[in-house]
């Protein structure tokens, strides 16, 4: 589906890929992981042909995507931008789109189906009053109006809480059961893995690994990994208590305030899992969740 043969890319003195090589199979769920600037985003602009390459080829569907309207039309591309117009009503802004390709009877019918598929609804709501994961739908939509064989995301679960995330990836698994190929990029750990089938990882414009969720994981969860959890005071002490019981931390401290815990763990794909299910069936209250190892670039250099 995607072939990159020692691709390299500068933008004057910068180097931004140095002979990278990867490929997306077809049917395929694909997660591109990198911390910022190691190079994702000026990857997936040269798979959809904005950019050219210095150096290497770049095939996407058998063909070069540069200069190519015809294989374009085969493309849905999101970019990590909010290239959206925020005076403009949603369903405006994805008829307008789907208008460059459709007569305007279907394109009108086009985007509520892509608008319906991505929970969206046509109201009078302009996007300039849409939530975070709102607008992320939206371009979504857009994108998948014309049924695209292939789907390239850049960072669209960024800035999602967890349920927007939950819901992006419960999208992402319907369109490709519907038989899009996609290729979706984040700098952020255990984002992926749920919903990829295979995962990339790149670092410093080059490929470091690529394999099975599985395989990727046991790489990265050998760095200890420290979370921070936030909670109601009255609900960390039995929160603590089944963290405890699952033995699954290598320590776990009160913070300076009382609503605070900090966990250490080398297990963290388990971590995550238990403590999901932890939440779910004593019915806690999280107020904020994240990793603070999720340091990517210290990650990166600890396999490296």
């Amino acid at each position: 589906m995607i072939e990159l043969e020692e691709i390299s890319k500068s933008f004057g003195d910068v180097v931004a890929i140095s002979n990278l090589s990867m490929n997306v199979k077809e049917g395929s769920i694909t997660g591109f992981l990198g911390p910022n600037g190691a190079g994702k985003s000026t990857t997936l602009k040269l798979i959809v042909g904005e950019i050219y390459p210095n150096a290497g080829t770049v095939t996407v569907l058998g063909e070069n995507p540069m200069n190519n309207p015809g294989l374009k039309r085969k493309l849905g591309y999101v970019s990590e931008h909010e290239d959206i117009y925020p005076w403009m009503k949603g369903h405006q802004f994805v008829t307008s789109l789907a208008r460059l390709l459709l007569p305007r009877e279907q394109a009108e019918v086009a985007t509520k189906e892509a608008m319906n598929k991505v929970g969206l609804a046509i109201t009078g709501k302009k996007i300039g009053a849409y939530s975070k994961g709102m607008k992320q739908r939206l371009k979504i939509a857009a994108a998948i109006i014309h049924n695209p064989d292939l789907l390239v995301l850049d960072e669209p679960v960024g800035g999602l809480d967890p349920l927007g995330r939950r819901e992006m990836k419960e999208l992402m698994t319907e369109l490709n059961k519907e038989g899009a190929t996609i290729l979706i990029s984040s700098h952020i750990l255990y984002e992926l893995d749920e919903m990829s089938s295979r995962m990339i990882l790149i670092h410093r414009g080059q490929t470091l690994a690529e394999g099975a969720p599985a395989d990727i994981l046991a790489l990265i969860d050998q760095f200890p990994h420290q979370i921070l959890i936030q909670a109601p005071k009255d609900q960390l002490s039995l929160l603590s208590k089944l963290l405890i019981d699952e033995s699954i931390l290598k320590s776990l401290n009160f913070g300076e305030t009382d609503n605070k815990l900090t966990a250490i763990t080398n297990e963290p794909s388990k971590f995550y899992s238990i403590f999901t299910r932890i939440v779910a069936e004593n019915n806690l209250t999280i107020n904020h969740l994240e990793s603070t190892t999720d340091n990517i670039e210290a990650i990166f250099e600890y396999l490296t």
